[in-house]
C-alpha cells in the first residue's frame, strides 16, 4: 500500500521493503530496509537499497520514520510513520514468538495499525515455537530410527534457515538445497552460522510444496509451514495477531492480505474500528 506516495511493500519512488520474500520485493528510487533485507534480496534482484538500523529515526518521503523487528525472519521490519493525522505501524509479516534465527519482534503503540491477517482466524491456532520443535525432533528420531532418511518441505528462504538451526540444536545434520546454502551464507554473515551441513545429511530439506499435495507424501516426508502438517510458522496465528493489537493499541485498524476481511469483521465485533485492505491501495489518512 502507499501512504503519502511512499510505498510500504509496494513499489514507488521512495518505499519500504519489510522483508527478503519475493512476494515483498519492492522497485524504486530508493528501497529502505534493513542490511539482512538488502543482502538477502540481492541474491535474487538488483535495486538501491538504503541501509536502516532498527531504532535509528529517519526519514522517508516527508515523514518521519523508524524500523522496528518483525520476528518474521533475519531482517524483517515493522515500520512506524510520523504522518499529520497521526502515527502509523505497517507490521509487514510478522511473528509474536521469538524464533531462532530472527530477532525479537517489537511493537510500538500508534493511532493506526496495519497489520497483516495472513492467519488472521482462530482455526489458525499454532504451538509455540519450542513445541512445534519437539514434534519436529520426534519425526526426524522415528525415521531415523526405523533406517529412513526423513525429507522436509520447506521455504527456501527463512524457514529453511530456521529449521537448519533446530536441528544443529538437537544434534543432526542437513542436506539443503543450493538456493538455502546461498541464504544461509547470508545468515552467517549476521552471527547466524550453521555447523550441521552435510553432503550427506541425516535429513534432506527440500523446497516448499503447496498444501493441496500433503496427502501424496510419504510417511518420512513432512510439509513445514503454517498451511502444512508440522505447524511451525514464521508467521503470527490468529491468537499472536490478537496480542499485536492490543500492544499497539490503536484507534483504528487496516487488515491486509491473507484472511483481511474475516480479521477486520472480528475485530470490528470485539469494539475495534477495523477495516480490510488490498495490498497496493493508496491509503488516505
Amino acid at each position: 500500500m502507499i501512504i503519502g506516495k511512499v510505498g510500504l511493500d509496494s513499489s514507488a519512488r521512495f518505499t519500504f521493503q519489510s522483508h527478503a520474500h519475493t512476494d515483498h520485493f519492492v522497485s524504486g528510487e530508493i528501497i529502505f530496509a534493513t542490511r539482512a533485507t538488502k543482502y538477502l534480496s540481492h541474491l535474487r534482484k538488483g535495486g538501491f537499497y538504503r541501509e536502516v538500523d532498527f531504532g535509528k529515526k529517519l526519514y522517508i518521503g516527508d515523514f518521519k520514520a523508524k524500523l522496528y523487528p518483525a520476528g518474521h525472519m533475519l531482517g524483517s521490519a515493522g515500520i512506524k510513520l510520523w504522518l499529520e493525522g497521526g502515527t502509523l505501524f505497517y507490521t509487514g509479516d510478522t511473528k509474536w514468538f521469538r524464533l531462532r534465527t530472527a530477532e525479537k519482534s517489537r511493537f510500538p503503540g500508534a493511532d493506526f495499525l496495519i497489520i497483516e491477517a495472513t492467519f488472521g482466524v482462530p482455526s489458525f491456532t499454532f504451538p509455540a515455537p519450542r513445541e512445534a520443535e519437539k514434534k519436529l525432533v520426534a519425526f526426524v528420531e522415528e525415521a531415523l530410527d526405523r533406517g529412513k532418511r526423513p525429507v522436509l518441505y520447506v521455504n527456501q528462504t527463512g524457514k529453511a534457515q530456521e529449521v537448519m538451526k533446530i536441528l544443529e540444536v538437537h544434534g543432526y545434520t542437513v542436506r539443503p538445497s543450493g538456493t538455502m546454502l546461498k541464504v544461509a551464507k547470508v545468515y552467517s554473515k549476521f552471527g547466524v552460522e550453521f555447523g550441521n551441513i552435510d553432503k550427506e545429511g541425516e535429513v534432506v530439506l527440500r523446497s516448499y510444496r503447496s498444501p493441496n499435495v500433503e496427502n501424496s507424501l510419504s510417511q518420512w516426508e513432512l510439509t513445514v509451514s503454517g498451511f502444512g502438517e508440522l505447524k511451525l510458522s514464521n508467521h503470527a496465528d490468529f491468537w499472536e495477531l490478537m496480542r499485536i493489537v492490543e500492544k499497539v493499541n490503536p484507534e483504528k485498524i487496516f487488515t491486509v492480505y491473507g484472511f483481511a476481511e474475516e480479521f477486520a469483521r472480528i475485530l470490528r465485533g470485539l469494539g475495534y474500528n477495523a477495516l480490510p485492505i488490498k495490498s497496493g491501495f493508496m491509503l488516505k489518512l
